[in-house]
């Protein structure tokens, strides 16, 4: 019974040190990687997440896929996050925006086009969770579809951000 106390205790004081240092849409500078799947190849990238009120954010991001059946990839997003804060310090975000992507490989040549290079620009929408780790991390999972002409795929990645 004691313990049981104890954690409940542990608990309470967890979560209120929790939305003590919690600070809903912040700033914040990043890392991620990812996978998308149906190129199947993994990106690594930076973000930045810029805040323009207490639950929109602006979240632009640059991602390099490495190469997968001879294919790279450059994206560039630009995506808009609605925070709806939960359980102090967690976070959960419907995304939109916008994507331009560049892939380059020879496996992309056709007997048409002798170019190895194909440039568009799409449209992204899902959703994430954030999670802030301490005062000046957070950790955010995403998961988006990008509706690209020829190039639609899911993209899942994780992020550690610094809060400033």
């Amino acid at each position: 019974m004691k313990r049981i106390i104890g954690l409940i205790v542990l608990a309470v004081l967890l979560c209120i040190n929790g939305a003590q240092a919690q600070s809903h849409n912040t700033k914040s500078l990043g890392v991620s990687t990812g996978y998308l799947f149906d190129s199947e190849n993994v990106h690594a990238g930076i973000f930045i997440h810029l805040p323009v009120s207490k639950h929109w954010r602006v979240a632009p991001s640059i991602n390099y896929a490495f190469s997968n059946h001879d294919c790279y990839e450059l994206d560039i997003n630009g995506d808009v996050h609605y925070l709806v804060p939960f359980a102090g310090r967690f976070s959960f975000y419907p995304l939109a925006g916008i994507a331009f992507q560049s892939w380059r490989g020879n496996a992309l040549q056709s007997d048409k086009e002798l170019s190895n290079t194909v440039n568009k620009f799409g449209i992204n929408a899902g959703a994430g969770f954030e999670m802030n780790l301490s005062r000046r991390l957070d950790l955010h999972i995403e998961g988006k579809y990008i509706f690209i002409d020829k190039f639609h795929q899911a993209n899942l990645s994780i992020g550690l951000g610094y809060k400033f």
